[in-house]
Parts: C-alpha cells; sequence; structure tokens
C-alpha cells in the first residue's frame, strides 16, 4: 500500500482537482491522507465530504502549524509500505503511482522520483520532460536531481522506513530545500523518470512566488547545514565539489533577488550568505567546478558588497 499525505490549507479551489487526481490512480491500494492544518475556509468540509465518497480518504483535523508540521502528521499517521507527499494546490496524472512504484520494484530502489511539469507552460523539450529513466547509486544521481530541480518533498515514492527518518523542520521556510538533500543520505538507490507526470501550480501566492521577493534567511541557514551534511558523507571529493557548487550558486542566486528589492546592505539573508561564503572560502576558492568568474564575484561580495551591490544593480538595468 502506498500513503498519499497532502495538507491542506486554504486551497479551496484546487482541492478537489488535487484529491480526484489522486483518488482516480491506475494504481488502486491508496490510503489518502487529508492533513487540514486549520484551514480557516471551506476546506475542512470538503475533505469530510470526500472521505465519504471513498473509504481511502482519512482526514485529519489539527490547528495551523505550518506545512512541515501538516506533512509529519501525516506521516505519524500513515500505514503505508511507501510514503508520497503532493500538496493540495497541484495534481497528478492518473499513472504516477503506479509507474513510480513498479520502477522502484524493477531497479530496486528506496526513491522514485517523478519530475514536474508547470501549469503555467514549460518546455517540453528539457531533459526533465525527456521522457527518459535515471537510475543508480543516489550518489551517482546527485547531480541529475539538482540540475534538474528535484529538490521538492513531492512528486518522490518514499520508503516508508526512510521517510519515517527524514520528519520535516516545523516552522521553516523552504523545507524542501532542507528534506530532500537529508533523505537522499538515507537512500542507496534512486529511480528519476523525466516524464512530467506531476503538474505543479504555479501561484503567485505560494513560497515558489515569494522567492521572486527578498529571500528569507531560512535559505541561507539551510544552505550552511547542507554544505555541512554533505561534508560528513562518505562521498567522492568531485560529488562534494559539485554540491558545493550547486549550493552556493543557489545562494548567489537568491542574494541577486534579495538586492533587488531590498536597499539595506545589511538584510539579514545578505549578510548571513556573506559569512557562508567566507566560511566556505578556502574549499571554493580551490574548487575545480566554480569558475573564475564565479570566485570573483565571491571575493567581491565578502569584502566590497556595496560595490558588488551597485555593479549588480547597473548590470541588470543594462540588460533590461
Amino acid at each position: 500500500m502506498v500513503s498519499v499525505i497532502v495538507p491542506v490549507y486554504k486551497v479551496p479551489e484546487y482541492l478537489k482537482r488535487c484529491v480526484d487526481s489522486i483518488r482516480n490512480q491506475t494504481y488502486t491500494d491508496l490510503e489518502i491522507i487529508l492533513v487540514d492544518d486549520g484551514s480557516p475556509d471551506e476546506c475542512p468540509a470538503m475533505c469530510d465530504a470526500m472521505a465519504k465518497e471513498d473509504k481511502r480518504i482519512i482526514v485529519i483535523h489539527q490547528k495551523n502549524g505550518g506545512l512541515s508540521a501538516a506533512r509529519n502528521e501525516g506521516l505519524n499517521k500513515s500505514s503505508g509500505e511507501y510514503i508520497i507527499y503532493i500538496d493540495s494546490d497541484d495534481y497528478i496524472k492518473n499513472d504516477m503511482i503506479e509507474k513510480l512504484l513498479s520502477a522502484a520494484e524493477k531497479f530496486e530502489a528506496d526513491v522514485a522520483i517523478s519530475t514536474y511539469f508547470l501549469s503555467s507552460g514549460d518546455d517540453k523539450e528539457s531533459v526533465r520532460l525527456s521522457g527518459k529513466t535515471f537510475y543508480g547509486k543516489t550518489e551517482d544521481m546527485i547531480e541529475t536531481v539538482y540540475d534538474n530541480g528535484l529538490w521538492q518533498a513531492w512528486a518522490k515514492l518514499i520508503k516508508r522506513d526512510i521517510a519515517k527518518q527524514c520528519p520535516f523542520v516545523n516552522r521553516l521556510i523552504y523545507e524542501d530545500y532542507e528534506n530532500t538533500p537529508r533523505l537522499l543520505t538515507y537512500a542507496k538507490r534512486i529511480v528519476i523518470l523525466m516524464d512530467g507526470r506531476y503538474i505543479y501550480t504555479v501561484r503567485n501566492d505560494s513560497i515558489m512566488g515569494e522567492r521572486k521577493k527578498a529571500t528569507c534567511i531560512d535559505f541561507a541557514r539551510i544552505t550552511d547545514s547542507t554544505i555541512k551534511l554533505y561534508e560528513k558523507q562518505n562521498y567522492r571529493d568531485c560529488t562534494k565539489d559539485y554540491i558545493l557548487s550547486f549550493l552556493l550558486k543557489q545562494l548567489v542566486y537568491n542574494y541577486h533577488i534579495t538586492i533587488r528589492h531590498d536597499n539595506n546592505v545589511n538584510n539579514e539573508y545578505l549578510y548571513e550568505a556573506r559569512k557562508i561564503l567566507r566560511r566556505y572560502k578556502r574549499n571554493w576558492l580551490i574548487s575545480k567546478s566554480i569558475g573564475s568568474g564565479r570566485k570573483i564575484s565571491y571575493m567581491t561580495i565578502i569584502y566590497f558588497p556595496k560595490m558588488y551591490r551597485m555593479i549588480y544593480l547597473a548590470s541588470h538595468r543594462e540588460k533590461e
């Protein structure tokens, strides 16, 4: 049996579409757990009504505790051999769970991942939607995971014992970005289906939408903890170098977003990001995955943040 955990909060216009896409799966041995996270609208009643229509649906009502708390409560109440998280404003193609389960069994994987398709339109020629299958030892697959933006909690079929070892950190923004790297360290093998069977709903009021604005300090702290996590792993030096390069690139990407929306050079995210770049300076200076241009940028951010801001904003205006 597969336990499908769906946190529910203020999504009345999307909820039925999401749950129907799960109920209509070709794989039917499901436990569908709807966690009403204190939603102040018609969502709780909608959950109860759907539970009356389908005996596979279990509804949990709780005080608002955030996305992590809702997922954790669903995990605690689950009983399936596999766990999968689906956000209540998204939906899935009717054979996604069957395809993931089949791939997990065929390739003896602890985690099976489906790529996603953006509801607002997407590049169907991208590798992420190529229809290819990638599988192997987790270390060998990490680059594929990160290069294709697959660090989200959803669209992953996870063996129960691994999911139970990786609860989400409560009240943390970007909780997926913290959880997935940790999850992968427990998995020996993973398989990725580049099929876009998970449809991600692009919303301006979502956390992903908010990332277009100033970045929360949580992102910097997660970056730091993830670097430390992978430094402890028995991975090849080239893998650790790649992970460092990727994480710092994302750190600075969000640094750029923040300086475009906050005039304060001492913004807490900017300050924390500079501390992290300074902390790992010795590592990135000798990195083979980080080019000289990025290294110069990192040095400028650390020692001349005001100048870097001025240069970045000027060059960005020219490109526009």
